[in-house]
C-alpha cells in the first residue's frame, strides 16, 4: 500500500471468494452460515437501502478478527454503497478504481441476497448435538 492508499483490503477476489459467481460454501474453509448471514447489514438490502455509517464491512474470510480487510469481490460489486468506502475514496485512502472488477477477474454476483441465497443452498448441515456425546 502506498501513503494514499490505506484502505485495508485485499486485492482481487481470492479463489474461494463467496462473491464469485463459480464458488459456493463448499469453497470456503471452516464456513459458518450463521457468520455469512450476519453480514447482510454490509450490503444494500433487497430494496436497495443501506449500509450505514455505522454498518461493517464485509470482510475477507482469509482475515483475522481484530485484522480484517475488506473483501474484493465485495468492494467491486456493492462495496460503493457503503458511506465508510466512499469516504476512503474521498479522501484517497481507497483508489476509486477498486469498485469494479478488474481485468481477468472472475464472474461476481451483483448482490449480497445472491451470495446469501447461494451460500445457504451449499452450506453442509450442521448436525444436532454434535460435540455433545449424543
Amino acid at each position: 500500500m502506498s501513503a494514499n492508499d490505506e484502505f485495508r483490503r485485499i486485492a482481487k477476489p481470492c479463489p474461494s471468494c463467496p462473491w464469485r459467481v463459480d464458488k459456493d460454501a463448499t469453497h470456503i474453509p471452516n464456513f459458518s452460515l450463521e457468520k455469512a448471514e450476519g453480514l447482510a447489514q454490509t450490503s444494500p438490502c433487497e430494496r436497495g437501502f443501506g449500509p450505514s455509517y455505522t454498518d461493517n464491512m464485509f470482510a475477507c474470510h482469509h482475515s483475522k478478527e481484530g485484522e480484517e480487510f475488506a473483501c474484493a469481490g465485495w468492494l467491486a460489486t456493492v462495496g460503493s454503497n457503503h458511506p465508510l468506502v466512499r469516504l476512503a475514496v474521498a479522501t484517497n485512502r481507497l483508489p476509486h478504481w477498486s469498485l469494479q472488477p478488474g481485468e481477468g477477474w472472475p464472474e461476481l454476483h451483483s448482490t449480497f441476497q445472491q451470495v446469501i441465497t447461494k451460500l445457504r443452498a451449499s452450506a453442509l448441515p450442521v448436525c444436532a448435538g454434535a460435540g455433545s456425546g449424543a
